[in-house]
């Protein structure tokens, strides 16, 4: 039967029930008519709900929450180390209502500046899993000798350069993999994100030289990851 046909035997329900002097005949094909586009009508509330609940995967999200930072600043003899101290929470938020989100492999961070690794982490192993609607977080540390790290030259002047500019841009990498569960068919979909940690620079204090980081414009952001 084709939806024309279908709409039709809706409009008969309410002939049914707007005239109740029909003839028993008539009344018992009516009957067969409203059956059948109730079935219909059961069907496509299924359909539009079951569809966006089982068969559309939305991918878990990251964001960073909660940072500071107490130290990050050129340091070394020649001024080409990088020394630091950074604390924040990694977030990540199962967005589906109805599938689980089952890590297949090992959450892991990498935190640089100008392409340079400062510090890497393993968040949280693989196997175990998030609930619908579900958010889970990491905190994370990255904390440099007194030393500081070794960048060499072209990083600590882009460092210079982005501190005269006013801010200083250093990227958190996520890596992991997730299945969606119950019914979810095929592999592992990849988590390979991207989180930008933009810090912004206040003018040094007259005695103090050295970039100084206003970390409470920085901590009440919540950073999305792409």
């Amino acid at each position: 039967m084709d939806d024309d046909g279908d709409g039709t035997w809706c409009l008969l329900c309410i002939l049914k029930s707007c005239f109740g002097c029909i003839c028993g005949s008539c009344l018992g094909a009516l009957d067969f008519a409203c059956s059948s586009c109730g079935c219909f009508l059961i069907a496509l509330v299924l359909i539009s709900v079951l569809v966006p609940a089982y068969g559309v995967v939305r991918p878990v999200r990251a964001t960073v929450k909660d940072a500071s930072v107490s130290r990050l600043a050129l340091a070394g003899a020649n001024g080409t180390a990088l020394a630091y101290d950074l604390s924040f929470n990694v977030a990540l938020r199962n967005r589906n209502w109805a599938m689980r989100a089952e890590r297949t492999a090992p959450l892991d961070a990498e935190l640089l500046f100008a392409g340079r690794r400062l510090q890497g982490a393993r968040l949280a192993d693989a196997g175990r899993s998030m609930d619908p609607r579900h958010t889970e977080e990491f905190p994370m540390m990255a904390v440099s000798s007194l030393q500081g790290l070794e960048v060499g030259g072209d990083a600590a002047a882009e460092f210079a350069r982005e501190s005269v500019a006013g801010a200083v841009e250093l990227e958190l990498r996520l890596t992991g993999a997730f299945k969606y569960r119950p019914v979810h068919v095929g592999g592992s979909k990849r988590l390979d994100v991207t989180c930008p940690l933009k810090l912004p620079v206040a003018a040094p204090a007259p005695a103090t030289p050295g970039p100084h980081f206003t970390s409470t414009a920085f901590d009440k952001v919540v950073i999305s990851c792409y």
